[in-house]
């Protein structure tokens, strides 16, 4: 190898007498002394080194008058450690003398620039080594998996070096590799520990799996750290055991160890998992009191955890604070947008996205199909930059999900054509597709598909190949492919199993059983129920009951509902029912409705008409509204020679709210309904409160029921399942509205949000509102403008109660609606000391009044257009008037926005910083459709109208209510107070970050919401295409009639439907959860609807609600006027799109907070 060549040195005298230096000392450093000093240029040279500087480093050396070995060591470290493996061989070959630092610093270039074996023969050549050089060579020979050769150098090791520097490095190479007994050999025979040594091996423990031996060790530590700590609670966390993990973190705290924001992360992600809600909300609280700023990794478990929960608003908020975001982030909270329906709000999220991964794309394309907006889904697939085989196989798995079968198999061919080469998921996904369509031919071509790509020992694959086969009729070829594989999965034999039952080769299935249990394999669930479904229908009875009596204590399987199912239509089919019978009563599950329509099928079978009735009974206990049934009683009866009143008294059903006449309407092809008119159809039968005529209906003909509303079709509902069915599962049928004269006339021919039609113009105004007017980012700048209105509220009321006065609530709580309203959308304030006078508002409240109650109109036009003409209310006449106004009124405001931003743009003042601007302000800088410049001003006025539509009217009359039932019950006041005395105290105001915390407060407006919805009905949806709900047809236009009013008072689903008590909403909140105001899986009440056409202000009413009254029951006590009892008030409705009371609500206020609280003067509200 060349020597390296240095220039000739200055001489001594030459920097003797004064000849400066060059190179500037590093900060933070004195100047070199002016003469030679060679301690002190060895320690600058050591500093250029660490800090990187090698030119520095090489020029200092080259004019240093003389060197040592440590001037030679220094220069060699340097480019060791800026890993120049070229420039610190040449150093150490032309040192003149070498010492172990020198050839530590050889070895360490060697070994990070990846060489390990030239390491090791480096390390060989060593004249003298130290603990260092062992160290190092162990250490990197450990991560290069030489394991063989850093065993070797172990033992040559000196003993007085091993510990703990060599056993460390050697135990965490084999823990690396998962060598778990040869790490802990080393581990075990290490005479001295430190926490590195306990901390590596309890990572590593946990890291494979070994939880309980990690324990072992974490417990005998004499000392432990932060790192050991949170190692062992990841390691309960990634095996599942949450629990324990959490109980060891609380553990850590108690012992006074300090977190760090890997231990929280771990601890939060362990919340997720289990889905512990107050143990991750209690955790989110430490960070925020312990002043941990939200970096990328607390703030991604954070986001994850409130999705897991379903809490997205608390999951935004999150992302909202998070200085710094990554993807994860982004893609974190989109994932749970999707994974709770939540579609619009993910794509609006995407598209702020700046940089998009294939995880990005590929979520938003699931979350489409998940809808079932298959169009929209392969729109955005189109657009994805980079299609990977994950976003194929999404897509492919999309159209099976939807039915959509062919498409799959064809999607697959295509994915194939352009160049992405398919995985075995998707594979098995086309699998799937060709069984449902029973393409024999297609499967057979895959087939040999999956041989040429090499799959013929994949399990998954293999396993479809079963199925497939098997569904296709071909049982032969489906154990031709079983019997191929070599080691079958259970999921594979669990497939053949399932294949020889449908095919009713029951003894080859049973005999696969016991081959599988010779074989080792241990069976589960599916495996038993394809056993016990074969001897059902094989009539195998005491196999089929053994089988059952072994599950649990033989093979440590619990039997479920289909478990039981399967037996009792064993017992069943073999005419033993009195044994069938008794094992449903046996039955530990709560469900049982397969099991009793088994029992019933199996009575029907054997003409046993006492066991039929016993079984229909159950069944129609759980619901009333089963068809079959009845059908299958109607069919024995029927045989029996009886008539209905003969059935009816036999079977006693008259407590269960549906006569036996019904089966003949269950047996049309349309739901039943009340008997109708010529011409006017039911129209006649409605009175002027027909939401109530509606639950009439309801209750007699069943949870679904047809009406003629004169040329008109329609249904009504106040069934859970039913408007589950209808907002959810089949929200691209009923996403549409109607388009009637008052949604014409009040919402500018439907070109608004809340009553447009489903189609373009619909989805570019619902995107401005989510994208540009009500994200959570513009709402939340509006936050102190809130808290303003709430002081104005309480002083107002103070004032009040400061004169004895009394309060009216309706005029305060209508006041406070239309203010945080007005703020948000006009910039300015209608009532108080800002307002735009009194005038203006309180016409501004007439109109609002005015247009909700025309909208809530069944107006006869809308219905016999050919009668429009006969009218004899005038309501169209008042709805053209109405009409003028309100344009009147949102023309004023434009205009007065549209001068306003002259005068600024003639001021050279920026117009457009959009945080500083109010709703109106925003849509005037707004693009129009097809290149317009700026929006039409009828689309402006259209979104203005529904903005004070949305959270005006609704907001107070909701709260009015709210008040109302509280002051009628003493006991729910006194409750509500005691919660926010304990989250608030006396001594602040509420603030709206107390609102997620008031657990109590929030049962109360769920309870009210129930008892009195905001309108009597949802919005009317529209069908857009004939489609079936409860085996029952619906045409295309049929109107539908959700009545959330009668949902709330449904016996069916409500005890004491009466009584206010907020109680009983409190389950939601047992295991830590907070009792969400809107509507629950259960769709038991319905405060906004759901689905496609969910009410997309709703977040910004539900904290005006919570605003409003936390502030007033925190602030006052609260009882009805002199001369009246709580009892005394009265809850008459008035009928409209909304329901506000009768009689406005007037009350006493009593101020219960120190006076200061209150501010110095009452401002009018």
């Amino acid at each position: 190898m060349a020597a390296l060549r240095l220039p000739r040195a200055p001489t001594t005298a030459a920097l003797a007498a004064g000849v400066p230096h060059r190179f500037p000392a590093p900060e933070g450093e004195p100047p070199p002394p002016r003469g030679p000093n060679r301690a002190h240029l060895n320690a600058l040279l050591t500093s250029y080194g660490r800090r990187g500087r090698l030119r520095d480093a090489q020029l200092l050396f080259d004019q240093m008058p003389s060197r040592d070995v440590i001037s030679w060591t220094a220069l060699l470290t340097a480019y060791a450690d800026g890993g120049d493996l070229a420039s610190a061989r040449l150093v150490f070959d032309d040192m003149p003398r070498r010492n172990a630092p020198s050839w530590n610093a050889l070895l360490s270039v060697y070994l990070r620039a990846a060489r390990p074996r030239a390491a090791h023969a480096l390390f060989y050549k060593m004249p003298a080594k130290n603990a260092v050089s062992y160290g190092a060579i162990i250490s990197g020979l450990a991560k290069a998996e030489m394991l063989h050769e850093a065993e070797l150098v172990y033992e040559e090791m000196p003993w007085q070096w091993r510990d703990p520097v060599g056993s460390n490095a050697l135990m965490a190479g084999y823990l690396r590799v998962g060598e778990l007994a040869m790490a802990l050999r080393v581990f075990e025979g290490m005479t001295v520990r430190d926490v590195i040594s306990w901390s590596a091996m309890v990572d590593g423990l946990c890291k494979h799996g070994s939880v309980s031996e990690a324990r072992r060790v974490f417990d005998a530590m004499p000392e432990r750290n932060v790192v050991s700590w949170t190692s062992m609670i990841r390691g309960y966390v990634k095996r599942g055991m949450c629990r324990d993990g959490l109980l060891l973190f609380l553990n850590m705290r108690r012992e006074g160890v300090q977190v760090n924001t890997t231990t929280l992360s771990v601890a939060l992600d362990a919340c997720a998992a289990a889905s512990l809600a107050r143990e991750g909300i209690q955790i989110h609280n430490l960070i925020i009191s312990m002043g941990f700023e939200l970096d990328i990794f607390l703030g991604d478990s954070i986001i994850i955890m409130y999705s897991r929960f379903g809490w997205m608003v608390d999951a935004k908020r999150a992302f909202d604070c998070m200085q710094q975001k990554d993807i994860v982030s982004w893609n974190s909270l989109i994932t749970g947008y999707v994974q709770h329906d939540m579609v619009e709000e993910a794509h609006v999220l995407f598209k702020l996205m700046h940089q998009k991964d294939a995880v990005s794309w590929t979520s938003m394309v699931v979350g489409f199909a998940n809808r079932g907006w298959m169009r929209e889904s392969v729109e955005l697939f189109e657009q994805m930059p980079v299609k990977d085989e994950v976003a194929w196989t999404a897509i492919i798995s999309s159209f099976i999900t939807n039915g959509d079968y062919l498409s799959a198999v064809r999607w697959f061919c295509r994915m194939s054509q352009e160049g992405c080469k398919p995985n075995t998921i998707a594979f098995s996904c086309l699998l799937s597709a060709l069984a449902s369509l029973a393409m024999l031919n297609q499967g057979r071509q895959a087939h040999a598909y999956s041989i040429n790509m090499g799959w013929v020992f994949d399990s998954a694959v293999h396993t479809s190949l079963v199925s497939m086969y098997a569904k296709c009729g071909r049982l032969a070829e489906a154990y031709h492919v079983f019997s191929s594989i070599s080691n079958p999965s259970l999921i594979a034999i669990n497939s053949m199993i399932t294949a020889f039952v449908q095919h009713g080769f029951v003894e080859d299935a049973l005999k696969l059983f016991t081959k599988m249990q010779n074989a080792g394999y241990k069976p589960n669930h599916v495996t038993f129920l394809g056993i016990l479904t074969g001897c059902a229908r094989a009539g195998f009875v005491q196999q089929g009951y053994n089988y059952f009596e072994s599950m649990r204590p033989v093979y440590g399987v619990e039997p479920n509902p289909e478990h039981y199912t399967c037996m009792v239509d064993l017992l069943g089919r073999a005419g033993l029912l009195a044994e069938a019978l008794e094992m449903i009563n046996s039955m530990p599950q709560n469900d049982h409705s397969d099991a009793w329509a088994a029992l019933l099928s199996a009575s029907s079978l054997h003409s046993n008409l006492a066991f039929a009735k016993i079984a229909a009974q159950k069944l129609l206990e759980k619901d009333p509204y089963d068809a079959t049934a009845y059908t299958v009683l109607s069919r024995m009866f029927s045989s029996a020679g009886m008539e209905d009143e003969e059935m009816l008294k036999v079977v006693q059903l008259s407590n269960l709210a549906m006569s036996w006449k019904k089966l003949n309407c269950m047996r049309r092809r349309l739901p039943p309904g009340p008997p109708r008119w010529p011409i006017f159809g039911n129209l006649l039968q409605l009175s002027p409160l027909p939401h109530k005529d509606f639950a009439r209906f309801c209750t007699k003909y069943g949870p679904l029921v047809y009406l003629r509303l004169g040329t008109i079709d329609a249904i009504t509902t106040d069934d859970p399942e039913v408007i589950r069915e209808i907002l959810i599962r089949q929200d691209e049928v009923f996403a549409s509205r109607p388009r009637t004269l008052a949604a014409v006339h009040l919402a500018y021919g439907c070109g608004d949000v809340a009553l447009a039609p489903l189609g373009p113009n619909w989805k570019r105004m619902r995107r401005v509102c989510m994208e540009h007017l009500l994200t959570t980012k513009r709402l939340e700048s509006f936050a102190a403008h809130r808290a303003l209105e709430a002081e104005h509220l309480c002083q107002f009321v103070w004032a009040k109660a400061q004169s004895g006065k009394p309060v009216n609530l309706r005029e305060v709580l209508g006041a406070f609606s239309m203010n945080n309203v007005t703020r948000m959308l006009l910039g300015k304030q209608y009532f108080g000391l800002q307002s735009a006078g009194p005038g203006e508002a309180m016409e501004f409240m007439h109109i609002t009044h005015e247009l909700f109650w025309l909208l809530g109109l069944i107006y006869l036009g809308d219905y016999l257009p050919a009668w429009r003409w006969l009218d004899p209310y005038g309501c169209e006449k008042k709805m053209r008037e109405v009409e003028k106004k309100v344009d009147d009124f949102h023309q004023k405001i434009i205009d007065e926005h549209r001068k306003a931003r002259e005068a600024k743009k003639s001021a050279s003042l920026d117009d457009d910083n959009k945080e500083d601007m109010d709703f109106v302000d925003v849509l005037l800088s707004l693009p129009g459709e097809n290149g317009k410049e700026h929006m039409d001003d009828v689309e402006i006025k259209a979104l203005m109208q529904d903005m004070i539509a949305a959270a005006t009217d609704t907001s107070s009359v909701t709260n009015e209510w709210v008040m109302a039932e509280v002051i009628k019950n003493p006991r729910v006041l006194r409750k509500i107070q005691e919660e926010l005395d304990g989250v608030v105290g006396r001594g602040r105001m509420v603030a709206e970050s107390d609102l997620g915390q008031l657990t109590y407060l929030r049962c109360v407006v769920r309870e009210s919401f129930r008892m009195h919805p905001a309108g009597p009905f949802l919005i009317p949806h529209e069908s857009l295409k004939p489609t079936t709900i409860m085996g029952y047809d619906i045409p295309a236009r049929t109107r539908i009639f959700i009545n959330t009013h009668a949902l709330g008072r449904n016996t069916r689903i409500w005890d004491d439907v009466d009584a206010f008590r907020p109680e009983r909403h409190l389950p939601a909140a047992a295991d830590g959860g907070r009792v969400e105001i809107s509507h629950l899986p259960d769709f038991k009440i319905l405060p906004f609807s759901a689905g496609k056409r969910k009410c997309p202000g709703a977040p910004l009413g539900v904290i005006l609600v919570l605003m409003a009254l936390a502030r007033l029951f925190h602030c006052f006590d609260w009882s009805p006027p002199d001369g009246l009892r709580p009892d005394d008030i009265d809850t008459q409705e008035v009928y409209g799109m909304t329901m506000p009371k009768a009689k406005p609500l007037v009350a006493v206020a009593t101020p219960r907070l120190p006076p200061q609280m209150y501010g110095r003067h009452g401002k009018q509200v």
